[in-house]
């Protein structure tokens, strides 16, 4: 770590800041070299391996069946060899556990009665009773479709066809439960058999944001809770019963207010997926998490969990006085730079995967990230539970839930129609990790790290609007393995293949006295960042600079941070400086965006001034052969971002003695133009359909105004909202939730990574272009 906290103090010898990859010192006596002129392919495998490769694999089972949304994956404890494959659409279907079955038959098939108006709604749950091979009973859990009938959920008892293990009779069926939804979200739906022969339900708290109903903390409301009731025995007016020893039974709060026997645990938002350990009968759930964190709990009698006063452990409002101090803090939690919607797996007691009994594995829909928790006693700290967790694999999958066989074999359900499983990756897992540079210069896409020249071959590129990294300017190239193999497309994302490396390095200008005056001087290389399209999907590496900048080393996978000197035109201050980590390159370099940003028309649709040398980007990427198609028509005639002014390292010197060393001008074109892109830039990466933002919010360059969905919107948090406030509230930027969330640093700020200081002409730009909206503009109607 040593690397990390002495950039402060390192000097370089003058000129070295403006040599660049392209280009031998004027000197030396060779000759200065600029922009590319033919194609040259770069040997990208160095950094196709892994410094910290995954353990495990996600690998396609049962490759002849495909199911439509599997929500849930089981056995029926009956010993014959039968998986269970949950459809959300209302189907459950069966097939034996072998990996060439070729037909799953249909179980049970309601969907004339599930209700599927909303994406989280649907057949949900699927329990076999303890005693199947007995008594033939099992229990599902699903939306219910009934004209004239409100929106409610259910859970009902079937039991098997007296003819035909392989159906179910639908005449059977006893309603338990009826469940009143007052949305279309949050349903949970999970259902499980203890090891005490109890059944238990998962209930999201109602839907919609923020638990409007409060049902999460009201024991007398079923919403936002786990249930627990017996099937076995019945209860006056119930079809069921509620066990005696349940935590509220006959619980009246200070209102007069009678608890619901049926509670088990509070404060739940949306429970995803409930498992037992079938060793400990430990129970566990995942709760999907709203603004910012996922969460993990062990579920105890009684407890409460904390929604919706927390979110995983922290404040859901910070401000609000409303403390309470009994609830249990999540086994574990994700910010969501990780991933977005949680969902729950199981501990695993299977054999197959050595060195993973008795952990809980888990995994993210959006990311298809998947971790492990280990719980254990901690004698040295007083018989506290230890709770280590860790990442197993990277599966880009949209996991929607865990399953396993009836050996104790896990299995993960994908939305992509497809089973895996989890299995080692069948490499040498230390061999691989000591082969990854550990250097920068070990990379093979310098030709030089200490004099800044990139490897033959790699081809520098600039963008119109710079995404803002507190005063940071980048130095940005691209390496490819072969010719004609990008994509590309006029408003879309472009598409890059496997192999790809794009390199950019951090400089932190030291003395920014002269700032407003577009002086800048005093460069320090702080990081090079590549991003990689490896075998197992885009990657992100930072490697840190050492004190003497001859090279700079892998920054470990959990980032790190320092502190710069810097010099302004009020003094001097230490600047905070954080180097990502691995996930947080990926928290920004999301799915929704192909991973790639700034890459695309209207960011690269420029000239480039390379040390003595320019010409039209995309005129010159097509001369390179790059693409894999001639453009439809000349480059400067696709749209284009205006150029923003400041966040490119200025290449522009014809050789490395160049003297300047800095420049910044202001942004160009019309104020909207620059506020739409600013906001693209460094908010639609997140904020866009399909993206890790919640609410229907879009700010991307195209979309029009009225169709971003936060012109005269109130903010989504409802209990952050504040009188007036919409989160753009034309012509009031004070009034506009937006603006204050670009102007604030801290746990509510945006963008909520990667910056520790506001951008002053980012703000300016966005409270000028408010300040000017007209005061009747209106949204139309939110999808």
């Amino acid at each position: 770590m040593k690397a990390v906290f002495c950039l402060i103090v390192c000097t370089v010898p003058a000129g070295l800041w403006l040599l660049n990859s392209r280009e031998i010192e004027a000197e030396s006596g060779a000759a200065t070299i600029g922009l590319p002129r033919t194609f040259t392919a770069v040997d990208t495998s160095r950094v196709m391996g892994s410094p910290d490769p995954w353990p495990l694999v996600a690998v396609r089972v049962f490759p002849r069946l495909t199911f439509d949304r599997p929500v849930e994956l089981t056995h029926a404890g009956d010993g014959n060899g039968r998986l269970f494959v949950v459809e959300q659409r209302g189907v459950i279907r069966v097939f034996q556990n072998d990996d060439g079955a070729a037909e799953a038959a249909t179980f049970l098939d309601i969907h004339d009665v599930v209700l599927r108006d909303g994406n989280e709604e649907g057949l949900l749950g699927l329990a076999f009773h303890p005693k199947y091979a007995d008594n033939g009973q099992f229990f599902v859990y699903y939306s219910n479709k009934t004209p004239d009938v409100p929106r409610q959920s259910i859970v009902s008892r079937f039991r098997v066809s007296a003819d035909d293990p392989n159906k179910a009779d639908r005449a059977s069926e006893e309603v338990l439960l009826r469940i009143p939804q007052p949305y279309a979200n949050h349903n949970g739906g999970s259902i499980k058999f203890g090891p005490d022969g109890k059944l238990y339900i998962g209930l999201g708290d109602g839907g919609l944001r923020d638990d409007p109903h409060q049902n999460a903390q009201n024991k007398s409301a079923l919403l936002g809770k786990i249930l627990r009731i017996d099937v076995d025995s019945r209860d006056a007016e119930l079809a069921y019963a509620v066990p005696k020893d349940n935590p509220f039974v006959g619980e009246v709060d200070a209102l007069g207010n009678t608890a619901r026997g049926e509670v088990w645990a509070l404060g739940f938002r949306n429970p995803w997926r409930l498992s037992f350990d079938r060793k400990t009968g430990e129970l566990w759930t995942a709760d999907v998490g709203q603004d910012r964190f996922e969460e993990v709990n062990l579920v105890e009698r009684g407890g409460n969990y904390g929604w919706n006063h927390r979110e995983g452990a922290h404040d859901f409002y910070p401000n609000d006085a409303e403390k309470q101090s009994e609830l249990i803090e999540p086994r574990a939690e994700y910010f969501h730079d990780e991933g977005g919607s949680v969902t729950g797996g199981l501990v695993y007691r299977g054999g197959e995967l050595r060195g993973f009994d008795g952990a809980y594995f888990y995994g993210d829909f959006e990311s298809g990230n998947v971790w492990t928790v280990r719980v254990k006693d901690d004698p040295a700290a007083s018989g506290r539970r230890k709770v280590d967790s860790e990442q197993v694999a990277r599966t880009e999958l949209s996991i929607a839930a865990f399953g396993e066989d009836q050996a104790g074999e896990m299995y993960l359900c994908s939305f992509d129609g497809g089973i895996y499983r989890l299995r080692p990756p069948g490499i040498d897992r230390a061999a691989v990790a000591e082969a990854f540079p550990k250097k920068l210069s070990e990379t093979g896409l310098f030709a030089s790290v200490a004099d800044n020249r990139m490897a033959e071959g790699v081809v520098p590129y600039e963008l119109n609007v710079p995404f803002w990294s507190d005063y940071a300017v980048k130095d940005r190239y691209v390496a490819l393995p072969k010719a004609g193999t990008v994509r590309f497309a006029p408003e879309k994302k472009w598409e890059f293949p496997l192999g790809t490396v794009l390199v950019k390095t951090f400089w932190l200008h030291r003395d920014r006295s002269k700032f407003a005056d577009g002086v800048l001087s005093d460069p320090v290389r702080t990081e090079t960042r590549l991003l990689v399209r490896a075998e197992e999907g885009w990657v992100g590496y930072t490697y840190i600079y050492n004190d003497e900048q001859t090279d700079a080393e892998l920054a470990p996978r959990d980032g790190a941070q320092t502190t710069f000197k810097v010099k302004t035109a009020t003094g001097e201050y230490d600047q905070p400086y954080y180097f990502p980590s691995r996930a947080d390159c990926l928290g920004c370099h999301t799915k929704a965006e192909n991973f790639v940003l700034g890459l695309n028309t209207r960011q690269m649709n420029r000239e480039i001034a390379y040390h003595g040398d320019s010409e039209h980007q995309l005129a010159l990427w097509e001369k390179l052969g790059l693409f894999t198609a001639k453009l439809e028509k000349p480059a400067a005639e696709f749209a284009a971002y205006p150029s923003w002014g400041f966040g490119n390292f200025d290449r522009s010197g014809p050789s490395a003695t160049t003297e300047k060393s800095g420049k910044r001008s202001e942004p160009q074109g019309d104020v909207e133009t620059q506020a739409r892109a600013w906001l693209d830039v460094n908010c639609a990466m997140c904020h866009q359909p399909q993206s890790v933002a919640p609410g229907n919010g879009d700010l991307r360059f195209h979309t029009p105004l009225a169709r971003t969905f936060f012109v005269n919107k109130a903010p989504g948090e409802i209990r952050r909202r504040v009188e007036g406030v919409s989160l753009i509230a034309p012509g009031r930027p004070d009034k506009s939730e937006l603006l204050s969330r670009t102007s604030l640093r801290g746990e509510r700020q945006m963008p909520p990574l990667a910056t520790h200081l506001i951008d002053p002409t980012g703000d300016a730009v966005l409270r000028k272009w408010i300040a000017g909206l007209k005061p009747e503009t209106a949204p139309i109607e939110s999808r």
